[in-house]
């Protein structure tokens, strides 16, 4: 790429660059953005969940409550109530049927011993060790109290108990009355509101005791969370949230939290982190999708337009180079026409005036020596003609195989020995060519390469199927094979200024070179319906490609050595399979 289309080409790379950057911004302000709206959101659903949890919870132990007090109060009014009364149990029983979460009701007199009690296996048991007893027996606090959960020495489930003191009217303690719920009821309860994946509901007592946990673990019954933050954050404030790290299962987690029962219980529901950014990690995954995928089409565009731009300027050199190239042409084979007649007729004048000289040997061999002169000017004339493409040709089918491996023997002698010549036949192809200026304009070509390896190196004639340039392929059919000749050799190569004028006439960078042999073959090429490409760099080597269109259908005679090839006659040529008469002599010229 030169310099002038490199710059452009920059330009659209840096402009690309500053649009992925914009994309990469506008990507990672719409993921922040989104990222604080998942997390207001799920705090605030946070704060509403954690209240209507803790409403529901404190609903229910205000039922418990509300039946211990109705039983208390009954115990005060029935003093002489004897143990296990059958009219009491009933009582009890009738309020044990509109609490369905409760497991039993109990009273215990003041030495420890169960007098009443929906249960029946459980009268008469001594309770008296029980942390429920010992706080009301040893306090005087008449409030509801929630206690540690225990195991029934019954069936050995666990239960909670919820408890309140009965005191005498002289102030002595009197016995309790109280409540026994399984855990697996706020399991069930709980279970219900679950709050998806990877998330917890707890409760707690204030000193940190787990009453009951979703998802549930009947290890972790009673198990103690004393440095549980949120116990802390529980005794200055009595709801809040925070975002903290389970102590049971180690999951990072939104936590929310609220008091109840008089700061007695703290409900807790917590939210992975993972359930909560789930939806914006797939937001972030197809923003992130559609951001490559803009900046995939943007730089797709781009290069589809750098392409077109490239071959746009491309077409736009090669049209002026041919223009230019026409104009030389043109004005060449004008000089080259009017010198051509002035020489003919200087030549038929020496000719009528060797017979009048035979005597005169000194005349004479000036005559001779100006006519060598002139015949040497004559063949740079006809070069001219070649470049203005007003050379006769003599197009026949030629087998281009046949051709190259002929005239092989000839180019090698050309070559000398310090140059290896190689011949690459892919596949044997006919042309309606004039194969002596074929072979005049391979010779031109491998004596090029020759003085561009003056240290020996590397000749390739290949012989192929080829392919035009669009420009070229719009005046042939759209179907029409091409044969390609490339010759390949390994020498210096040409830099961009002398290859954008390797085709003009009389240019050379050789020293004694006439600057003709390329533009010799320019003109027998495109005279012969062909293209002529030039791939060089400097440093690098030149490849030459001739491309001639193929004969369709063609049967072609060997093709003969340039020596003893006949000059004139004629031949048929099987085109599709009908016999056309082809003309192997005589003037043949195209505009």
């Amino acid at each position: 790429m030169d310099n002038a289309s490199a710059g452009p080409s920059r330009r659209y790379v840096a402009r690309l660059l500053a649009l992925a950057l914009l994309i990469g911004l506008l990507a990672a302000a719409d993921g922040w953005y989104s990222y604080r709206q998942t997390t207001n959101t799920a705090q605030r659903t946070a704060t509403g969940f954690v209240r209507l949890l803790a409403e529901q919870t404190e609903r229910t132990i205000q039922g418990v409550d509300l039946t211990l007090i109705g039983l208390r109060d009954a115990l005060l009014v029935a003093t002489q109530l004897p143990p296990n009364d059958a009219a009491f149990r009933d009582a009890m029983l009738h309020r044990l049927e509109r609490l369905p979460f409760v497991r039993a009701l109990f009273v215990v007199d003041q030495d420890g011993i169960v007098q009443h009690s929906t249960y029946a296996a459980f009268s008469g048991k001594s309770v008296a060790d029980r942390q429920y007893f010992a706080v009301h027996r040893d306090g005087h606090d008449s409030k509801l109290h929630i206690g540690r959960p225990a195991r029934s020495r019954i069936d050995g489930k666990w239960y909670i108990s919820f408890s309140r003191r009965i005191t005498n009217p002289d102030g002595s303690f009197a016995g309790i009355v109280a409540a026994s719920i399984e855990p697996r009821y706020f399991k069930h309860f709980y279970k219900n509101l679950s709050i998806g994946e990877d998330s917890a509901i707890v409760l707690l007592l204030k000193d940190g005791a787990l009453l009951a946990r979703i998802p549930h673990r009947d290890a972790s019954i009673g198990y103690y969370q004393a440095d549980n933050p949120i116990i802390k954050l529980a005794a200055s404030r009595e709801s809040g949230l925070a975002w903290l790290t389970s102590p049971i299962d180690g999951s990072r987690r939104l936590v929310g939290y609220r008091t109840l029962a008089g700061g007695s219980l703290i409900v807790i529901a917590g939210w992975s982190v993972r359930s909560i950014y789930l939806r914006w990690r797939d937001h972030i995954m197809i923003v992130g999708i559609g951001s490559v995928l803009v900046w995939g089409l943007a730089s797709w565009l781009t290069l589809l337009w750098l392409q077109f731009r490239r071959r746009m300027e491309q077409e736009q050199a090669c049209l002026a180079r041919g223009q230019r190239l026409e104009l030389m042409g043109r004005i060449a084979g004008g000089i080259a026409h009017d010198l051509g007649n002035t020489i003919k007729i200087a030549r038929t004048t020496f000719a009528l005036l060797r017979p009048s000289l035979t005597a005169q040997q000194d005349a004479m061999a000036l005559v001779e020596d100006a006519d060598r002169s002139l015949s040497s000017a004559f063949e740079i004339i006809d070069r001219l003609l070649a470049f203005a493409r007003r050379q006769e040709l003599s197009a026949q089918p030629t087998n281009l195989a046949e051709l190259i491996t002929g005239f092989a023997p000839i180019l090698r002698q050309a070559t000398g020995p310090s140059i290896e010549l190689d011949i690459a036949i892919t596949k044997p192809l006919v042309c309606l060519i004039d194969p002596i200026r074929l072979e005049s304009a391979l010779l031109n070509l491998v004596l090029n390469s020759k003085d561009a390896m003056p240290d020996g190196g590397r000749i390739v004639i290949e012989l192929g199927d080829g392919e035009p340039l669009h420009r070229q392929r719009k005046r042939m059919p759209p179907d029409l094979e091409w044969a390609e000749i490339a010759v390949t050799d390994s020498g210096q190569g040409m830099s961009r200024d002398v290859l954008e004028r390797a085709f003009e006439p009389f240019f050379t960078t050789r020293a004694g070179g006439s600057g003709l042999g390329l533009s010799q073959v320019v003109g027998f090429v495109e005279q012969s319906d062909g293209e002529i490409r030039i791939d060089s760099r400097a440093g690098q080597g030149t490849k030459v490609r001739l491309l001639f269109p193929v004969l369709p259908n063609a049967v072609a005679p060997g093709a003969a050595s340039a020596v003893d090839r006949p000059s004139e006659g004629a031949a048929d040529v099987e085109v599709d399979g009908i016999a056309q008469p082809a003309r192997l002599g005589g003037p043949h010229r195209r505009p």
